[in-house]
């Protein structure tokens, strides 16, 4: 099972599972992610930084990330039955995102599973047997692991922010009903950096703001979107094409 939980400075939240819940969701997220020749492109930014995402998990299990050691619960009544010896932990992987794209995700991903529902049922028409590479059981089975991966992140930062500021955000989501529709996902990379350089005092206040900025369209992203839409459109190019020059994250982050 996932599990998600803030840093210790609120910078981000720790994602932690075992290789079987890692590889699972790494599938989960290339299937529900398809490609853009498939079906369109109207959630190339969201599928861009959830697969952003699986980068970091993929590198977690090969062990270029970090790794927690956790104490089982098997009784030594239970080891001797089984004939299980010298196994006193279980080793949990664990990869750290910044708060701001985790809360993106979690609202993001639920918004495109019906869009994405179309990348599923499909058969390998290069195939000689023709098989089914892609069915329905596993649309169910990857919406629901990316759910509990939203819910997850959800319930990390009711821990932060205290239950009546998350409901109060979760009331807004149900007034707004927002979508993430062509999204202009450069304004995530700049909410990365205005909490990084927010002081840890202040960052419970911040993530409020940032969560409700993502539900409810602020005037900074609005001109972020018109600024890299007309850019876009004069240019022929995808907005998911688009690099901002004044981005640029610190080396070292204090998580």
């Amino acid at each position: 099972m996932i599990y998600v939980k803030a840093t210790k400075h609120l910078t981000g939240v720790t994602i932690q599972g075992d290789l079987d819940d890692f590889n699972d969701l790494v599938s989960a997220i290339y299937r529900m992610t398809g490609t853009s020749e498939e079906v369109g492109d109207l959630y190339e930014g969201v599928k861009n930084r959830l697969l952003g995402l699986c980068y970091d998990i993929r590198h977690a299990y090969m062990g270029d990330r970090d790794i927690v050691l956790k104490d089982n619960v098997l009784g030594s009544n239970i080891k001797e039955e089984f004939g299980i010896h010298e196994c006193n932990q279980n080793i949990y992987y664990s990869v750290n995102i910044l708060y701001p794209e985790a809360i993106f995700l979690a609202l993001a991903v639920p918004d495109m599973f019906v869009y994405s529902k179309g990348y599923y049922g499909k058969r390998d028409q290069y195939n000689q047997e023709y098989k089914m590479i892609n069915s329905y059981s596993n649309y169910f089975k990857d919406k629901a692991l990316l759910s509990l991966l939203s819910s997850s992140i959800y319930q990390s930062l009711e821990e932060v922010i205290g239950s009546d500021e998350f409901n109060k955000l979760y009331s807004l989501i149900n007034k707004e009903n927002p979508d993430y529709v062509d999204y202009v996902t450069l304004y995530i990379d700049q909410c990365n950096l205005d909490l990084i350089k927010t002081q840890i005092v202040q960052r419970k206040d911040k993530l409020i703001d940032i969560t409700r900025n993502f539900i409810k369209n602020n005037k900074e992203y609005k001109n972020i979107e018109k600024r890299i839409k007309a850019y876009a459109h004069k240019h022929q190019i995808s907005i998911d094409q688009i690099e901002d020059v004044n981005i640029e994250y610190p080396e070292v982050i204090e998580w």
